[in-house]
C-alpha cells in the first residue's frame, strides 16, 4: 500500500511540474523561479501582501549576469574607499556568476489597498530583462519622482532592511510591526514616509537538507549583504534620494544592518553617467548586527574601515541573549554580539557605550557619534517561529518605543 502512495505522489509531482505559473517565462529567463519565487511575492499577489500605511517596497532579486548584464554600461567609482571595500566591490563586478539587480518597487497606499507599480521586471517591464541591471536606475528615478509628489504631510523618510532567511512575504510582515509599533509612540512626533527593502536572503537547493543548506548559505549571504549595501541599497540612498530635502533614517537588522551600513558609509559606487556623492543621512540604526564592530575601526582584517562623516548618528544594539551572534563563530567581534560590545567599549573612545532600559534618555552630540547599547532589557525572548534565541526579538511594543526615541533624539 505504501509503495502504491509513494508512486501516486510521484505521478502527483510530475504532473503538477509541467504546470507553471502567469510569470513562468521570465522566471525562467531570470533564474528566479521555484523557492525564489518568494523574494517577488508581492508582484503576484499585491492586494494580499501588502502595507497597511502608505510606503513602498524595493524588491532586489538575484540573477545570472550573463542575462540581466547582457547589455551592461555600468561604471564604479571606488574613489576614497578603503582597501576592504575595493575589494570587495571588484569581486561582485567580476564574478562570473549571479548578480543583484532591482525587479520591482511598489507604492501602496495605505488602508484602501491601493498599490501602483512604478517598475515591475515581471511586468511592463520584463522587455528590459536583458538590460534589467542598468534600468535599476531608470526604477529609481520612478521612485525619486513618486516620493515628490508623496511626501507631502510626511517630515522624513525611513528605510528597513531585514536579515538572513526572511522572504518577502516574512520581511513585509515585520516592516509593519516595526513601523506600526514604532508609529503607536512616534505619533504627533515624527511622521516618516516607510520605504522597505527586501532581498534574495535564502538559499535555495532541491539535493541538500535545510539545516546544511543554511549552513552553506552564511556566508554566501554575507556577502549577498554586501553586495546589497554597496550596489543598489546605496544607489537608493544616495542617488535615489538625492534630491530628498527631509531627514533619512536608516534601520537594518541581523544581514539587514551589515547591509545598511554598507549602504550608508558607502553606497555610491554604482553610476551610469556621471559618479554624484553620498549623501547625509540623519540616524542609522543596526539592530542586531551580523557585521564587524571592526569595521568602524583601523586595522581590521578585511581592510574596511567605514567612512562615517555623512551620518549625524549611529545606534548598535547588543545583547546576551541573542545566540545567532554567538554561533557566528567565524567572527568575535559581531556588533550584536554582547562580547563585542564588552570588547569594543573597554577603553575605546569610539563609542558611547551604556545599557539600555526604558528609562534610558538618548541625547545626541557629535561627541558621540557611535552609541553601542546592552539592550538585554528589551531584547531578551524568542520571536515567533525564530531562532537564535532573542536575535529576533525586535517586533514588540518595546523596541517600537525604542526606535521612536532613537528618533526623537536627533538633533
Amino acid at each position: 500500500m505504501r509503495y502504491f502512495i509513494l508512486l501516486l505522489l510521484l505521478f502527483f509531482h510530475a504532473c503538477s511540474s509541467k504546470v507553471g505559473t502567469i510569470y513562468q517565462k521570465e522566471e525562467n529567463l531570470l533564474r528566479t523561479k521555484g523557492k525564489s519565487e518568494q523574494f517577488h511575492s508581492v508582484v503576484y499577489y499585491p492586494n494580499a501582501i501588502n502595507l497597511d500605511f502608505k510606503g513602498y517596497i524595493v524588491g532586489v532579486e538575484k540573477a545570472p549576469k550573463h542575462v540581466v548584464k547582457k547589455y551592461s554600461k555600468m561604471h564604479y567609482n571606488l574613489s576614497n574607499k578603503s582597501k576592504g571595500v575595493r575589494y570587495k566591490m571588484n569581486f561582485f563586478k567580476n564574478k562570473t556568476y549571479h548578480t543583484l539587480f532591482i525587479s520591482h518597487i511598489i507604492r501602496f497606499d495605505g488602508c484602501n489597498k491601493k498599490t501602483k507599480f512604478l517598475y515591475n521586471i515581471y511586468g511592463n517591464e520584463k522587455k528590459y530583462i536583458f538590460s534589467a541591471y542598468d534600468k535599476g536606475f531608470e526604477a529609481l528615478n520612478r521612485l525619486r519622482a513618486d516620493l515628490k509628489k508623496q511626501l507631502k504631510g510626511y517630515d522624513s523618510i525611513i528605510i528597513f532592511v531585514m536579515g538572513w532567511n526572511t522572504s518577502q512575504e516574512e520581511a513585509i510582515r515585520d516592516f509593519k510591526a516595526l513601523y506600526k509599533n514604532m508609529m503607536s509612540f512616534c505619533k504627533g512626533v515624527r511622521k516618516p514616509l516607510f520605504i522597505g527593502v527586501t532581498w534574495p536572503s535564502e538559499w535555495d537547493s532541491s539535493i541538500l537538507p535545510d539545516f546544511i543548506v543554511k549552513a552553506l548559505s552564511f556566508p554566501v549571504k554575507a556577502d549577498d549583504a554586501d553586495e546589497l549595501g554597496l550596489t543598489w541599497l546605496g544607489a537608493l540612498i544616495h542617488y535615489g534620494l538625492k534630491d530628498v530635502r527631509v531627514p533619512i533614517y536608516v534601520v537594518g537588522h541581523s544581514f539587514g544592518a551589515r547591509a545598511a551600513t554598507m549602504a550608508v558609509f558607502e553606497g555610491n559606487i554604482l553610476y551610469l553617467d556621471k559618479p554624484y556623492p553620498k549623501r547625509s543621512v540623519d540616524t542609522l540604526i543596526a539592530l542586531q548586527g551580523a557585521f564587524s564592530v571592526r569595521r568602524f575601526l583601523k586595522g581590521g582584517i578585511e581592510g574596511i574601515e567605514h567612512d562615517i562623516s555623512n551620518v549625524k548618528q549611529i545606534v548598535l544594539t547588543s545583547s546576551k541573549y541573542d545566540f545567532a551572534m554567538d554561533s557566528a563563530f567565524w567572527s568575535n567581534a559581531y556588533a550584536g554580539d554582547d562580547k563585542s560590545f564588552k570588547k569594543f567599549c573597554k577603553n575605546n573612545s569610539k563609542f558611547l557605550c551604556a545599557t539600555y532600559t526604558k528609562d534610558y534618555h538618548f541625547e545626541f552630540t557629535r561627541a558621540s557619534k557611535i552609541i553601542y547599547l546592552n539592550c538585554d532589557s528589551i531584547i531578551k525572548n524568542r520571536a515567533y517561529m525564530s531562532a537564535g534565541g532573542a536575535h529576533s526579538d525586535i517586533y514588540d511594543k518595546e523596541m517600537g518605543q525604542f526606535l521612536c526615541k532613537v528618533l526623537q533624539g536627533v538633533k
